[in-house]
C-alpha cells in the first residue's frame, strides 16, 4: 500500500507539473480542463480513501481519468506519455489490489 500511495504523490505531482506547463502556454497531451476538473480530484479523493481505509469494493474501482484518456481524450496508446503510463499503472493497481 505504501508504494500505491508513493505513486498516486507522483502522479499528482507529474499532473501539478502539467498544468503549470499548459497554463504557461506549453502545449501537451493533457489539458488544462483534464487535470483541473478530472484527474487531479480523482487522485485526491482516492488517497482520501486509502487514509480513510474506505476502498469500495473490487468490482467498483477503477480510475475515470484512464477510461477518459483510453476511450474519450483519445491519448497516444503507441506513445505513451508519463502520465498516461502512471494513469494505466494505478487504475491496474487500484482494481488487483487485496483487501
Amino acid at each position: 500500500m505504501k508504494k500505491f500511495k508513493e505513486k498516486i504523490l507522483k502522479t499528482i505531482k507529474l499532473c501539478n507539473d502539467e498544468l503549470a506547463n499548459r497554463k504557461n502556454g506549453v502545449p501537451g497531451e493533457s489539458t488544462e480542463e483534464q487535470l483541473e476538473k478530472c484527474i487531479l480530484p480523482e487522485l485526491t479523493q482516492l488517497l482520501e480513501r486509502i487514509y480513510s481505509n474506505q476502498i469500495p469494493a473490487k468490482e467498483q474501482r477503477y480510475l475515470n481519468s484512464f477510461a477518459n484518456a483510453f476511450t474519450v481524450w483519445g491519448w497516444n496508446m503507441q506513445e505513451p506519455t508519463e502520465l498516461f503510463v502512471l494513469l494505466t499503472e494505478l487504475n491496474n493497481e487500484y482494481k488487483n489490489m487485496n483487501m
